[in-house]
C-alpha cells in the first residue's frame, strides 16, 4: 500500500524542509500539504489512508491545542506529530496529553527529524529533551485566565469567523470549523484567506469584508457597512447564509481581526419559529414570516414569489419590521436576530407557504 503523508505549516521553508525529510524516507510516498488548520482538515476529508500527519503547533484558523483536537476528531486513526519552535517541557507535556504521537523541534537537523518520524511510524511515541527556551503563550499558562469570549462563541450553533480586512482568518468557533471541514462551498485557502467555491461569490464576500473594515480606527461606526449574502454549495444542498458584521473598534486592535462573519447552515440549524420572533419583537404573523425568510438569506423578490404577495406588501411589512426592531438596514436586522435568544433557542421548523397580505 502506498504511503501518504500530510505536512501542515504556514512557513514555506519549514514546509519544504519536512517534505524533504519525508522524501528521503520514502521517495515513492505521496505528500500532501496544508498551511492552516482549516486547510489541513479539508485535506484530511479526502478518502485516503493517511500514514502520518506532521503539523505546526500554531497555524492560522485555530490555537494550537484546539487544532490538535480538531485533527484527532477528524481522523483519530492517523498518528499526529507536532513540530514547533517551542522547546519547553510544558508545551511538550500539554500536546502529549492531547494524544499526539510525537513532538519535534524546528531546530532539529534533518537526521534528528527522520529518526523521530521513523520511531512514530513504528508505533512509538517520540518525546524530545526539552530545551531552555520558555514558552510564554497563554496556551500553556498554568493559571491561564478563561477566555469567556471564545468559550461563548464555541457554544453558538452558527459558525463565527473573525477576519481582518484582507479576509485572513484570525479566529473561528467550533461550528465554523465543522462547516469548513465539509468542504462544501466555504473554506480557508492555503494562505489562510476565507473564500467560497465560486469566484464571483468570493469577490462579493471580500468586498463586504473590506467595506466592513474600511478606514479601521478612523471611520465612524455607521460608515462601516458589512452585508449579507448566500453561498451556493457544490453538493446542491441549501445555500449557506453569510452575514458580515463590523466589530466595534474598542474590541479589537489594528493588527487583529475587526470583522465577524456569521455562517448559517440551514441543513443543520433551522430558522427561528415565527411565534418566537413575533413575541420577541412584537411582530405580526406576516412580519415574522418575512423576517424568518430574510434570516436564511432569501431576497425580497423571492419572498414575494414564494408567498404569492406583491412587492409593495413585502416592502410595507419590512418597513414595519425595521420600525419594531429599531433597525434601518437588512444586514443590521439579520445581525440583531442572529445574536438574539430567538436564534439560539431555534427549533426545527420550516418556513410556511401560506404567507398572506
Amino acid at each position: 500500500m502506498k504511503t501518504t503523508f500530510v505536512v501542515a505549516d504556514d512557513h514555506p521553508l519549514v514546509l519544504e524542509g519536512v517534505k524533504g525529510v519525508l522524501r528521503a524516507m520514502d521517495p515513492d510516498a505521496d505528500i500532501l500539504q496544508a498551511t492552516s488548520y482549516p486547510d489541513l482538515l479539508n485535506v484530511l476529508s479526502e478518502d485516503l489512508d493517511f500514514s502520518l500527519v506532521i503539523a505546526d503547533l500554531n497555524m492560522p484558523g485555530m490555537a494550537g491545542l484546539d487544532g490538535i483536537r480538531a485533527v484527532q476528531l477528524k481522523r483519530p486513526e492517523v498518528p499526529m506529530v507536532i513540530i514547533s519552535a517551542t522547546e519547553s517541557q510544558k508545551a511538550i507535556n500539554k500536546t502529549l496529553e492531547c494524544g499526539v504521537a510525537g513532538y519535534m523541534f524546528k531546530s532539529f537537523s534533518q537526521q534528528e527529524m527522520q529518526d523521530a518520524l521513523e520511531a512514530v511510524l513504528q508505533g512509538e511515541t517520540f518525546v524530545p529533551q526539552p530545551g531552555a527556551q520558555m514558552f510564554s503563550s497563554d496556551e500553556f499558562e498554568d493559571k491561564k485566565k478563561p477566555d469567556f469570549g471564545a468559550a461563548a462563541l464555541n457554544r453558538l450553533p452558527m459558525g463565527v469567523v473573525i477576519v481582518d480586512k484582507g479576509a485572513n482568518v484570525v479566529f473561528m468557533n467550533n461550528a465554523a470549523s465543522d462547516i469548513f471541514a465539509l468542504n462544501d462551498g466555504v473554506d480557508v485557502g492555503p494562505s489562510g484567506v476565507f473564500r467560497t467555491a465560486k469566484v464571483a461569490e468570493t469577490k462579493m464576500l471580500h468586498s463586504m469584508i473590506a467595506d466592513a473594515a474600511v478606514d479601521f480606527g478612523r471611520a465612524n461606526e455607521e460608515d462601516r457597512e458589512g452585508g449579507a449574502l448566500t453561498v451556493s454549495r457544490p453538493s446542491y444542498r441549501r445555500s449557506f447564509s453569510l452575514l458580515v458584521v463590523p466589530l466595534p473598534d474598542e474590541d479589537v486592535t489594528s493588527d487583529s481581526g475587526n470583522v465577524a462573519v456569521f455562517i448559517n447552515d440551514p441543513e443543520k440549524h433551522n430558522e427561528p419559529p415565527t411565534n418566537v420572533l413575533a413575541r420577541l419583537y412584537g411582530l405580526t404573523e406576516a412580519e415574522a414570516r418575512l423576517l424568518q425568510a430574510l434570516i436564511v438569506g432569501k431576497k425580497l423578490e423571492t419572498v414575494s414569489e414564494e408567498f404569492g404577495v406583491s412587492m409593495n406588501t413585502v416592502r410595507s411589512h419590512l418597513k414595519q419590521v425595521f420600525r419594531k426592531t429599531g433597525t434601518n438596514r437588512q444586514p443590521e436586522l439579520v445581525s440583531l436576530v442572529m445574536n438574539s435568544s430567538a436564534y439560539l433557542a431555534s427549533n426545527p421548523v420550516q418556513v410556511e407557504d401560506d404567507y398572506e397580505d
